[in-house]
């Protein structure tokens, strides 16, 4: 009885080490690979190259099958994209920065055994939700390096949101040069500016999943003197991000919600005694989760805190 009762934490013990293997990887692992990305039962097919050095983080990612899509990251930031409309896949695919410490407080984590992804031997991780906020996940991580070769995303139904899965990965050091240039196809990002740039305004959620905490603002600039703003949120795994633009007094655009596979995004117009905006939440989030944040919004300046 006695080991029954300790087997649960040391459960959670061994998947917290492997989670920050994990983390450590995606600080520090060079690679290059072939991954296949299933949304809603569309798969897409995608190779990308990853280099970490001095000068940060860098990867190239393209999409192998159908019309060409490319996409090229600095330390996490599009640089440059083949078109406006950014596949989901081009995003987080193998690059979470899971924080062990935190995700014990809000998944139950367990060590479910191994297989073999891409010829290589991983350990499978699983993380149950504790609450109706967030999704449930399964990790396979690589024995060798921590790397996650494959994941699936699922919801309270058992039902799958979304598989990645890399179906051949190299840690040779490949011609990097070559194979993180981007073609020129792949057009040139303008920089977000910067925050700190002038006083601007934020609409704050009034309600936050248990253990989501502010990431991240940006500012984008659109015609005159108008910007979208935009604040990721994350509980160390799972992310959703807050966009607010203003629209104009005879604007038609409505409320709505949509949703792809474990992305939902729900839109909500707010209104100010002078001003008309349109909030949306987008992210890996149940759509009651969204909705949630999207009626708590309230406005405050920048830099005051959720």
């Amino acid at each position: 009885m006695a080991t029954l009762l300790v087997a649960p934490a040391l459960w959670a013990d061994d998947s917290s080490r492997w989670l920050e293997r994990m983390a450590q990887a995606v600080q520090e692992q060079s690679y290059h690979g072939s991954y296949v990305y299933e949304r809603s039962g569309i798969f897409t097919t995608q190779d990308i190259w990853r280099k970490v050095d001095s000068d940060g983080i860098h990867e190239r990612l393209l999409q192998t099958a159908g019309r060409h899509q490319e996409w090229v990251r600095h330390d996490g930031q599009l640089v440059c994209a083949s078109s406006l409309s950014q596949n989901r896949s081009s995003q987080n695919i193998s690059t979470r920065r899971a924080d062990p410490r935190q995700l014990g407080e809000w998944y139950s984590l367990r060590v479910l055994g191994g297989t073999r992804i891409a010829a290589r031997p991983v350990t499978v991780i699983s993380l149950q939700p504790r609450d109706a906020f967030r999704y449930a996940y399964e990790l396979y991580l690589d024995n060798q390096t921590g790397l996650m070769l494959k994941s699936l995303l699922v919801d309270e139904s058992r039902e799958l949101l979304e598989r990645f899965q890399f179906a051949a990965i190299s840690f040779d050091a490949p011609d990097y040069q070559t194979g993180l240039k981007p073609s020129s196809s792949c057009l040139e990002l303008e920089a977000p500016e910067d925050v700190s740039a002038g006083a601007t305004e934020f609409w704050e959620p009034g309600w936050l999943p248990p253990g989501f905490v502010l990431g991240d603002r940006q500012v984008r600039s659109l015609k005159g003197d108008a910007h979208v703003t935009s604040q990721i949120y994350s509980d160390g795994l799972a992310s959703f991000t807050l966009f607010v633009e203003p629209l104009g007094k005879d604007s038609l655009a409505e409320d709505l919600r949509a949703q792809l596979g474990p992305t939902v995004a729900v839109s909500r117009r707010l209104m100010t005694e002078d001003d008309l905006y349109l909030a949306t939440v987008v992210g890996e989030i149940p759509p009651r989760t969204a909705e949630r944040i999207a009626e708590s919004l309230s406005q405050s300046m920048a830099g005051a805190q959720p």
